[in-house]
This record gives C-alpha cells, sequence and structure tokens, in this order.
C-alpha cells in the first residue's frame, strides 16, 4: 500500500461521519425517521448480541476503518454506563493488544499494509517526545491509536509498559463516551457527542503534531 493509499484510507472514518451527518440533517428535515424510536430500538437489543458485536468491531478496528467513537458512544446507549465502560474498555484494550502483536511478529509486508512508513518515523518522533505517555495520550486520537499500538510492536516496547500506559488513556475517554451514550435520548444527541468528539479529538492531534515537529 502506497502512502497516499495510507492517507485516504485514514479519511474514510471522517468520510463516514460526513455522510452520516449529511444523512441526519436530510432525515430530519423530511421528518423521514422517528428518532427517538431509534434509541428506544437500540436499547432494546438483546445485550449479549449487542455486547458482542461492539466488541468485535472495536477488536478489528486495528485492522478494518471501523469509527471507534461512535460504537463506544453506542455501547453506553445499548449496554448503559457500568456494562459499556467495561465492554468499551475490554474492546479497545484488545484492538491495542492485537495492533501491538500486528506490529511485533507479522511479516514486514503486512505491517506495511496497515501502517506505511512514513508513520511509523512519525510515531517515532512522537514516542522520543512523550515517552510511554505517548500511548495513553493516542487512544482518544481517531484512527492515531491504530497506528501507534502497530508502531510500539514494530519497534518492540515492552508489552507490559504499552498495555499500563494505554490503559491509562483508554479508561477516562471510553467513560466520557460511555457516559454520554447512556444519557442521550435520541440519535441527535448521538450523532452531536460523535461529532463533538471527534472534532476535540482532531483538533488535540493537530496541536500536538505541531507541538512534536517544533521541537529539536
Amino acid at each position: 500500500m502506497s502512502y497516499e493509499t495510507g492517507v485516504r484510507w485514514k479519511w474514510i472514518p471522517f468520510v463516514v461521519l460526513a455522510f452520516v451527518l449529511l444523512s441526519w440533517l436530510v432525515f430530519e428535515a423530511l421528518d423521514l425517521i422517528d428518532f427517538e424510536g431509534v434509541v428506544t430500538w437500540v436499547r432494546g437489543i438483546d445485550p449479549v448480541w449487542a455486547a458482542v458485536a461492539i466488541f468485535a468491531l472495536l477488536v478489528v478496528d486495528v485492522l478494518l476503518p471501523v469509527p471507534s467513537t461512535p460504537l463506544i458512544v453506542l455501547a453506553g446507549t445499548a449496554l448503559g454506563l457500568p456494562l459499556g465502560l467495561a465492554l468499551a474498555v475490554i474492546g479497545s484494550l484488545g484492538s491495542s493488544a492485537a495492533g501491538y502483536a500486528l506490529g511485533r511478529f507479522a511479516r514486514p509486508w503486512l505491517v506495511r499494509k496497515v501502517v506505511t512508513i512514513d508513520e511509523l518515523t512519525e510515531m517515532r518522533r512522537w514516542g522520543r517526545q512523550f515517552g510511554p505517555w505517548f500511548f495513553g495520550v493516542a487512544r482518544g486520537i481517531p484512527m492515531m491509536a491504530e497506528t501507534v499500538s502497530v508502531s510500539a510492536g514494530v519497534s518492540r516496547v515492552s508489552f507490559r509498559t504499552f498495555m499500563l500506559f494505554t490503559l491509562t488513556g483508554t479508561v477516562p475517554i471510553c467513560a466520557a463516551y460511555v457516559f454520554a451514550g447512556s444519557q442521550a435520548e435520541t440519535v441527535e444527541e448521538i450523532v452531536m457527542i460523535c461529532a463533538a468528539g471527534l472534532l476535540l479529538t482532531v483538533g488535540l492531534f493537530y496541536l500536538l503534531r505541531r507541538f512534536v515537529k517544533a521541537a529539536p
């Protein structure tokens, strides 16, 4: 996969979010969907199947462009705060562990299908600047968490250190999204939570990136 292809791949979650926002505006304007009814339906799904689906999608996020933020919010909507938080944290850590294993044990050609050389080089610069705390910070930034997980495996960072610092960033992020999702009453609120979270984390990413580039 070329670097340019990798960049386009990483834009997929943003395209998906834009499509959801546009669809929401159209359906709202035409009054085609009962948005409160959708939330009621989500909360009526069998918790076991909801948990299995959300967990599976969170874990495969390392290989597929699955938007993890909406999944974590929906975990709170469908399962409530305690169970939703536990599922979101375990699923997110599972994704991080899978990315680490991919980077450490997979053949180079397969690693390059997920993370480009340019991205690995940039992740090393971030790691030198922030140390292991970088793993926790990256957990809340869309698409960056997967890149960091793979690069940590490639660099043969201690798995225990990687998971410990990843956990420190995972818990507060998941808690905020799951709590917001558990309080949401309409699809509008869920979409706005996801959009606000995406804008905040992307803004954080660009601020940190400028800081890293300015560092000696």
